[in-house]
């Protein structure tokens, strides 16, 4: 839905600690072209308050996969997910939170709540 969600005037970014190369692959593996931008020190998590130090007893599971390693300069710290719709004032006019990762915003309600912002 990026197409759409671009042709209602508004755009998509990826932030994540990730380098560079480790967003570029995830990026390429989800054949998406969404801009990145990288939150080298975990600042803008941070400030939103989406971070969480993974506990002892995950850290070599997941240093088998890679981390911290793909997030170098943040470690064992790693972002909540989360998805915000922002109207061109800057005001949040939807968003979605959770620590599993596995349960994201649907993109068809980005889309709905765009098309509510474009509709005022």
């Amino acid at each position: 839905m990026y197409t759409e969600i671009q042709a209602l005037g508004a755009e998509v970014f990826f932030i994540g600690p990730e380098t560079r190369d480790e967003a570029m692959k995830l990026m390429d593996k989800q054949h998406s072209t969404i801009p990145l931008l990288y939150d080298l020190d975990g600042s803008v998590m941070q400030a939103y308050g989406l971070s969480f130090e993974l506990p002892v007893y995950l850290q070599p599971f997941l240093g088998a996969m890679g981390l911290p390693q793909a997030n170098p300069e943040t470690g064992w710290k790693l972002p909540i997910p989360a998805t915000y719709v922002l109207d061109g004032l800057g005001v949040v006019r939807k968003r979605h939170v959770d620590p599993d990762y596995t349960y994201r915003m649907e993109p068809a309600d980005v889309l709905a709540t765009l098309k509510e912002i474009a509709e005022k």
